[in-house]
């Protein structure tokens, strides 16, 4: 059995949000509660986590005495998706409007985007599989700090760039059930 664990994200299911508090599963494979909706792809890059930074305090000998983190750990996914609940993840779910189809266009999805336009804190799961192998990055309350560029061309998808921070739980399950 390998120790190495390759974090492809789920084919049934990748990424998702939940109101604010919501408690993350116990396992990655634990069946998720109602409050939990698939938001969209996350593009073959996958996730990159950033762990937390902090200053070390050190003592009049300048032996650290202890670490003091300043910044939360970061999620960064890009979305390829293009669809309103990633939309809405992304700059609110007020700001993104849908109209259905008619007679003189299709189903329709707008988003305004202005200054104060963000979106609400969140709990976050990623969920990743490799064989039997389970993973999870989780968290009960995070918020988008950033989104970056989001080029348009005929080559490669939309893709909305996006960090996320939060303390976050990390979890594998290896598969091997008794």
């Amino acid at each position: 059995m390998s120790d190495v664990f390759i974090g492809a994200g789920k084919a049934t299911g990748m990424a998702f949000r939940a109101p604010k508090g919501t408690p993350l599963p116990a396992t990655p494979g634990e069946e998720l509660a109602a409050a939990w909706e698939e938001i969209g792809a996350v593009g073959e890059d996958g996730l990159t986590f950033t762990l937390p930074n902090g200053d070390v305090l050190r003592n009049w000998a300048l032996i650290a005495e202890r670490k003091i983190n300043t910044e939360n750990g970061k999620i960064a996914a890009p979305f390829i998706a293009t669809n309103k609940k990633v939309l809405g993840t992304l700059f609110g779910d007020a700001n993104v409007v849908e109209q259905a189809a008619n007679a003189d266009h299709g189903n329709v999805l707008s988003v305004t985007l202005e200054p104060a336009v963000s979106s609400e804190p969140c709990a976050y799961l990623f969920l990743m599989k490799d064989g039997d192998k389970l993973g999870m990055v989780g968290t009960s309350d995070g918020l988008i700090t950033e989104i970056a560029d989001v080029t348009f061309n005929a080559s490669t998808p939309a893709t909305w760039n996006t960090t996320i921070d939060a303390t976050w739980t990390i979890a594998f399950d290896d598969g091997q059930t008794v």
